[in-house]
């Protein structure tokens, strides 16, 4: 298309050309012509119609002569002149006269009437202009054809080049599409738009593979929870079946508690999807992260002292206030607390609290229990990921996972690290200004 284009504009400029030289040399001949004719009147006026004569013959003698001259009669005959053509009407005409040399051919004529009936012809011949069009036209179609030809070369190879190099990247994505999830494009070494395509190609390939990996662990974790509460949850209705009368209540509130431990469950997935939709923004408000630290703080001092727990605030004392969703992250902070709770012997102490600069100010919950390896602490934020081996201790492991994705909807994110002794988790807002 592009070659066609370019022959397409090759072709108007050539006919934009070919006018323009036509125009030039026709009005250049026009001019003589004009300026021929008011000559041989002045001589008319001068000198009659034997010093027309005498200056008409004396033009046709002259080597550098281009016109052709003729005088016809009231009766259309030529009395004067060796332009062999019939008598044309007055003033401007396209005619033919008969070249000695070639034949017929066509002339740009002025004519004048004279007295008595005469008439006065001055005429150029056209064929220097025609030759001078068809040169044109010939130059234009050949350099259309050669553009075409040329264009239509350069296109070839450039489909195979653009053939070659975007096969290097679908072939990555053909190998994925078929179940080679470890497929991948090429990525040069030249660093041009083709190998930042493949590499963006291979980052999303590298996304969805995480996230069919992920989707995988899921299923088979959440397969692996459901199957023993619901094991349980038939083995406890079948009792209740023949259980006596008195133990039915409460085999039913058992019943009951564990179909709500699994409704928990499923809404903890559904509440992490819709975090991770990215819907929230547009709900945010400003939310003080010291205020919200103390609240949690004071909210679970209580349950800390029956556990045999020591909670205390620890604020960086200049107003860290982020635009955010007080609810969910409070949900946050709730959560990191009660793992710490839950998760570490008594005696253990709790700090929760607010850091960093203006720039990047932070949430952090810390304890000096045992602790996370450095090992486990990536896998730790993933779902349905319990750091013990035999999985026995209450829930479901969504509670990081349901921080993770809190954190990332509010556009922050969070750290583990090792308090030395202990465990340390940092949720961080903005960034840090170097």
């Amino acid at each position: 298309m592009t070659a066609i284009a370019f022959a397409l504009a090759t072709f108007v400029i050539g006919f934009a050309v070919h006018r323009a030289v036509h125009s030039a040399f026709q009005n250049q001949l026009e001019n003589n012509i004009r300026q021929t004719t008011a000559s041989l009147l002045t001589e008319y006026r001068d000198d009659g119609m034997a010093g027309l004569t005498a200056a008409i013959e004396a033009r046709e003698r002259s080597p550098a002569n281009k016109l052709g001259f003729a005088i016809f009669s009231g009766d259309g005959k030529r009395v004067a002149g060796a332009l062999d053509t019939p008598m044309p009407d007055a003033a401007w005409r396209r005619i033919v006269f008969a070249d000695p040399q070639e034949g017929p051919d066509p002339a740009r004529a002025f004519s004048t009437d004279l007295a008595n009936g005469m008439r006065l012809t001055v005429a150029a011949d056209m064929e220097p202009v025609e030759a001078m069009d068809e040169t044109i036209i010939r130059v234009f179609v050949l350099g259309s054809l050669g553009v075409l030809i040329i264009g239509a070369i350069l296109a070839l190879g450039l489909a195979r080049y653009l053939k070659r190099r975007l096969d290097r990247i679908a072939v990555g994505s053909r190998a994925f599409a078929q179940g080679d999830h470890s497929g991948r494009a090429q990525v040069g070494p030249r660093g041009d738009e083709f190998d930042e395509l493949a590499a963006s190609i291979n980052a999303m390939l590298d996304r969805i593979a995480a996230l069919l990996g992920n989707l995988r662990q899921v299923t088979s974790d959440l397969a692996h929870d459901m199957r023993t509460p619901l094991t349980q949850l038939r083995g406890q209705m079948e009792a209740m079946l023949r259980a006596p009368e008195e133990e039915r209540e409460d085999r039913a509130e058992r019943a009951i508690e564990q179909c709500d431990d699994t409704l928990r469950l499923f809404g903890a997935i559904l509440r992490i999807s819709e975090l991770e939709s990215g819907e929230l923004r547009k709900h945010f408000k400003p939310v003080d992260l010291a205020v919200l630290a103390g609240e949690v703080v004071e909210a679970h001092e209580a349950l800390a002292e029956e556990e045999g727990h020591r909670i205390a605030l620890t604020t960086s004392g200049f107003p860290a206030a982020v635009d955010g969703d007080r609810d969910l992250l409070a949900q946050a902070l709730v959560n990191l607390v009660e793992n710490s709770l839950h998760h570490t012997p008594v005696g253990t102490r709790i700090e929760v609290g607010t850091g960093g600069a203006e720039t990047a100010p932070f949430l952090f919950v810390r304890d000096n229990g045992p602790g996370i390896a450095l090992a486990d602490m990536e896998r730790a934020t993933a779902r349905f990921v319990r750091l013990d081996a035999a999985r026995t201790t209450p829930g479901h492991g969504l509670g990081l996972s349901l921080v993770k994705a809190i954190v990332e909807a509010h556009g922050a994110r969070m750290e583990l690290s090792d308090a030395e002794p202990g465990l340390e988790v940092r949720i961080i807002f903005g960034r840090e200004v170097a």
